[in-house]
């Protein structure tokens, strides 16, 4: 006897086919056929829980980008100063995503369609935006604390943001002639040493990935 698996494990199921089919052929060379021979199950199967491909597509990143600001959240300690909170910030949210080169294959290609999707170009905006809101609430903190510069929150949120997106862009673009994580330390660092207030306390990297 055949037994029926829940909703959501067959759509884990299926996510999973499509981040190998995305990734392995690309968005637009990969067919509805494809993510259900590799997920095991009929073409109505997928359209069962999807309505196109586009769909399965956007509602894949927003599962990846959910699960990543979960991940944050949990590897996040709780440091005395916003300083440290930063630094653990970044370096982990990176380190998250590091975890799964798949992933983040599929969010290079997927961040890169928004130039000519309107509905994909949405579902990247909300993750810039949320990104850059839990930035700029601990950039805030620590100017509160006297930690910080008087500096402009949101817009040096959003100089954070550009620096990893440039860091994500860069390593899937062109021949690395360099240590990928002893990279992002010195970028981490110089960001860091740039807003800090003098006599804000000290800030260590020397545990940053």
């Amino acid at each position: 006897m055949t037994t029926k698996k829940a909703p959501e494990l067959r759509k884990e199921e299926i996510f999973n086919a499509a981040l190998f089919c995305f990734n392995k052929k690309g968005y637009y060379k990969t067919s509805i056929d494809d993510i259900a021979a590799r997920a095991g199950i009929t073409k109505g199967g997928i359209y069962h829980h999807f309505n196109s491909k586009k769909n399965l597509f956007i509602d894949l990143f927003h599962t990846v980008a959910n699960r990543y600001f979960e991940s944050l959240k949990l590897k996040i300690h709780q440091p005395s100063d916003a300083s440290s909170t930063m630094q653990d910030l970044v370096s982990k949210s990176d380190e998250i995503l590091g975890e799964n080169i798949e992933i983040l294959k599929f969010c290079f290609e997927f961040m890169a369609l928004a130039t000519r999707d309107a509905d994909i170009r949405l579902a990247v905006s909300e993750f810039y935006k949320n990104r850059v809101a839990i930035f700029a609430q601990t950039l805030s903190a620590g100017v509160d604390k006297g930690l910080f510069k008087n500096i402009e929150a949101e817009g040096v949120a959003r100089t954070l943001y550009f620096l990893s997106m440039g860091f994500f862009l860069t390593y899937f673009t062109v021949d690395i002639d360099f240590d990928p994580m002893a990279q992002h330390v010195i970028n981490i660092q110089t960001f860091m040493e740039g807003i800090k207030k003098q006599g804000g306390g000290q800030t260590a990297f020397t545990n940053a990935p």
